[in-house]
């Protein structure tokens, strides 16, 4: 499986999981996202997730640049500043309200590298 294919699991997963902790979060929403999943629904934002994530990594082949850990979190990091600042998708402003620009920073780079950690032997 290439970086692109286990992206797309990865994000279907990380959405997965993200919705069952907004679902039985005490507080009845994590990071503003209630709103988001009560915009898309469950299946179609696991697809947004997966694609997103499928589609990224598509677009950093085109840089030509190697896949390693600094360029992925230099990548991601650059993919949410844009996405903040630009209101890219605007269902996800209760979560750019809900976390800081670092906080957000840091869960944009940890779905770009996860698929570095699932390399066969």
């Amino acid at each position: 499986m290439n970086y692109n294919q286990k992206a797309f699991i990865i994000g279907m997963i990380g959405d997965f999981l993200l919705q069952q902790i907004v679902k039985y979060h005490p507080k009845g929403d994590f990071a503003g996202l209630k709103s988001y999943f009560k915009i898309h629904g469950s299946f179609e934002s696991l697809l947004i997730a997966g694609g997103m994530m499928y589609f990224f990594g598509i677009l950093f082949d085109l840089l030509k640049q190697p896949k390693t850990s600094f360029n992925l979190a230099i990548y991601g990091t650059i993919l949410d500043i844009l996405f903040r600042e630009f209101r890219l998708f605007p269902s996800l402003d209760g979560y750019y309200n809900a976390l800081t620009p670092l906080q957000s920073i840091i869960w944009a780079i940890i779905p770009m590298n996860l698929p570095l950690l699932f390399n066969p032997s």
